[in-house]
């Protein structure tokens, strides 16, 4: 069967959206999957190349940035050279910890079926979250340290954290790690930016993972060469949505403007616990 072109769309801007606004994806995947009239898993390869468009977003919103370390990394003067390693560093101990954490449970998170209650719960989980960070940033300001000064163990707390957003569904991966760097002592600028590009491992990891399970467990990777043209429509719409999410979403920790989403998250898990204990 292969999906029509307006939900290869809808689910476009679902993924970008929430891939990077504190919000989370997968909760709102798995909505508007259960709600889209019709709806029949397309395969595989539509949630491979959803992936890849925000992968591809988030790279070239941050293109110079990661030039500009790769250059410093591989150039002639040490204390370029120290600046690049400690950020790759901590972005490597990041990813570690948040694998330590995941891989050991992530089989239990992928074989229990999501539940509008256990969503619902998550979501206001994120709420509290998000709405601390606010409190926090707002105390501090703009101060705080900068990306350069990303320590060890401000990657391990970010990663370690983050990994609960992969373990259940309505947790924002974003919230969660722009949260806990605040919490670190991170600025708001370099909180966000260390979560943005974190998130480029992040989401090549999960879509690995996450398809390689479902791959295994079904055989199915794409279920008609018919789909491949929504499955395109799909990525770009994903990759072009995510460019602007990212900027959005960049701008209001900057200017620590959070309270959106707070409630959000806050009522839209109220409903999903309501409805899910009914």
């Amino acid at each position: 069967m292969s999906i029509p072109l307006w939900q290869a769309v809808l689910l476009g801007v679902l993924q970008g959206l929430t891939e990077f606004l504190p919000v989370s994806s997968s909760a709102h995947l798995v909505l508007a999957q259960r709600l889209l009239p019709g709806f029949s898993q397309p395969g595989l390869l539509f949630d491979v190349m959803l992936h890849l468009g925000t992968l591809v977003a988030v790279t070239l919103f941050f293109r110079e940035r990661i030039l500009s370390y790769v250059r410093d990394l591989l150039g002639r003067d040490p204390a370029l050279r120290r600046r690049s390693a400690r950020l790759v560093i901590a972005l490597a101990a990041a990813v570690a910890a948040t694998g330590a954490v995941t891989v050991p449970l992530r089989r239990l998170a992928l074989d229990v079926e999501p539940s509008l209650a256990r969503m619902g719960l998550a979501l206001v989980a994120t709420s509290l979250l998000l709405l601390a960070a606010q409190v926090v940033g707002r105390r501090r300001g703009g101060a705080g340290r900068s990306l350069d000064e990303v320590s060890l163990r401000d990657a391990v707390l970010v990663g370690g954290c983050q990994s609960l957003s992969a373990l259940f569904r309505g947790l924002s991966r974003s919230g969660n790690t722009i949260a806990v760097g605040l919490f670190s002592g991170l600025s708001r600028q370099a909180a966000a930016e260390f979560s943005f590009l974190l998130s480029i491992p992040t989401i090549l990891a999960a879509a690995v993972v996450e398809n390689l399970h479902e791959y295994h467990k079904t055989g199915v990777l794409v279920t008609s060469g018919a789909s491949l043209p929504s499955y395109a429509v799909g990525m770009v719409t994903a990759g072009v949505v995510g460019y602007l999410a990212v900027a959005l979403l960049l701008g209001l920790v900057v200017r620590n403007r959070l309270w959106p989403f707070v409630l959000y998250c806050g009522v839209l898990g109220l409903a999903l616990l309501g409805a899910g204990m009914r």
